[in-house]
Protein backbone atom coordinates (compact mmCIF):
# COMPACT_ATOMS: atom_id res chain seq x y z
CA UNK A 1 0.00 0.00 0.00
CA UNK A 2 2.80 2.41 0.89
CA UNK A 3 4.67 1.68 -2.31
CA UNK A 4 1.63 2.30 -4.51
CA UNK A 5 1.00 5.70 -2.86
CA UNK A 6 4.63 6.64 -3.35
CA UNK A 7 4.56 5.51 -6.98
CA UNK A 8 1.31 7.41 -7.66
CA UNK A 9 2.64 10.64 -6.13
CA UNK A 10 5.88 10.31 -8.10
CA UNK A 11 3.99 9.82 -11.37
CA UNK A 12 1.79 12.86 -10.65
CA UNK A 13 4.81 15.00 -9.81
CA UNK A 14 6.66 13.99 -12.97
CA UNK A 15 3.58 14.58 -15.12
CA UNK A 16 3.10 18.08 -13.74
CA UNK A 17 6.75 18.95 -14.33
CA UNK A 18 6.57 17.67 -17.90
CA UNK A 19 3.36 19.59 -18.61
CA UNK A 20 4.78 22.80 -17.16
CA UNK A 21 7.98 22.63 -19.17
CA UNK A 22 6.08 21.80 -22.36
CA UNK A 23 3.82 24.82 -21.84
CA UNK A 24 6.75 27.14 -21.18
CA UNK A 25 8.57 25.89 -24.27
CA UNK A 26 5.60 26.54 -26.59
CA UNK A 27 5.10 29.99 -25.08
CA UNK A 28 8.71 31.02 -25.68
CA UNK A 29 8.48 30.22 -29.39
CA UNK A 30 5.46 32.50 -29.83
CA UNK A 31 6.85 35.44 -27.88
CA UNK A 32 7.92 38.26 -30.21
CA UNK A 33 11.58 39.14 -30.37
CA UNK A 34 12.07 42.87 -29.95
CA UNK A 35 14.78 44.74 -31.82
CA UNK A 36 17.76 45.99 -29.89
CA UNK A 37 17.22 49.41 -28.32
CA UNK A 38 20.79 50.42 -27.68
CA UNK A 39 21.27 54.14 -28.03
CA UNK A 40 24.15 55.66 -29.91
CA UNK A 41 23.93 58.86 -27.84
CA UNK A 42 26.27 59.56 -24.97
CA UNK A 43 25.03 60.46 -21.50
CA UNK A 44 26.07 64.08 -22.06
CA UNK A 45 24.09 64.25 -25.31
CA UNK A 46 20.96 62.89 -23.64
CA UNK A 47 21.28 65.40 -20.80
CA UNK A 48 21.75 68.24 -23.30
CA UNK A 49 18.59 67.16 -25.15
CA UNK A 50 16.69 67.10 -21.87
CA UNK A 51 17.82 70.61 -20.94
CA UNK A 52 16.87 71.88 -24.40
CA UNK A 53 13.44 70.21 -24.24
CA UNK A 54 12.75 71.83 -20.87
CA UNK A 55 13.82 75.24 -22.22
CA UNK A 56 11.73 75.16 -25.38
CA UNK A 57 8.68 73.75 -23.58
CA UNK A 58 8.47 70.38 -25.30
CA UNK A 59 8.99 68.66 -21.95
CA UNK A 60 7.72 69.82 -18.58
CA UNK A 61 10.29 70.65 -15.96
CA UNK A 62 9.97 68.76 -12.70
CA UNK A 63 11.50 71.32 -10.36
CA UNK A 64 9.87 72.09 -7.00
CA UNK A 65 8.72 75.52 -8.18
CA UNK A 66 6.39 73.93 -10.75
CA UNK A 67 4.03 72.47 -8.15
CA UNK A 68 0.90 74.48 -7.27
CA UNK A 69 0.92 76.35 -3.98
CA UNK A 70 -1.70 75.06 -1.57
CA UNK A 71 -2.97 77.32 1.19
CA UNK A 72 -2.48 76.00 4.72
CA UNK A 73 -5.62 74.41 6.09
CA UNK A 74 -4.85 74.47 9.80
CA UNK A 75 -6.99 76.39 12.27
CA UNK A 76 -5.72 79.52 13.99
CA UNK A 77 -7.86 78.87 17.06
CA UNK A 78 -6.43 77.43 20.24
CA UNK A 79 -7.79 74.27 21.81
CA UNK A 80 -9.30 76.32 24.62
CA UNK A 81 -11.17 78.55 22.13
CA UNK A 82 -12.63 75.55 20.32
CA UNK A 83 -13.75 73.96 23.60
CA UNK A 84 -15.37 77.25 24.70
CA UNK A 85 -17.28 77.41 21.39
CA UNK A 86 -18.48 73.84 21.93
CA UNK A 87 -19.73 74.59 25.43
CA UNK A 88 -21.52 77.73 24.18
CA UNK A 89 -23.12 75.82 21.28
CA UNK A 90 -24.39 73.17 23.68
CA UNK A 91 -25.88 75.88 25.91
CA UNK A 92 -27.51 77.64 22.93
CA UNK A 93 -28.94 74.38 21.63
CA UNK A 94 -27.16 74.68 18.30
CA UNK A 95 -25.09 71.62 19.12
CA UNK A 96 -26.75 68.52 20.54
CA UNK A 97 -25.29 67.30 23.82
CA UNK A 98 -23.92 63.78 23.70
CA UNK A 99 -24.53 61.71 26.79
CA UNK A 100 -22.60 58.58 25.97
Amino acid sequence: MQASKFLASTVIALASVAATSAFADSYDREYPVLPSTHSTLTRAQVRAELVQAEKDGTMASFNDHDYPVIAPSGSTKTRAEVRAELVQAEKDGTMPIYHG
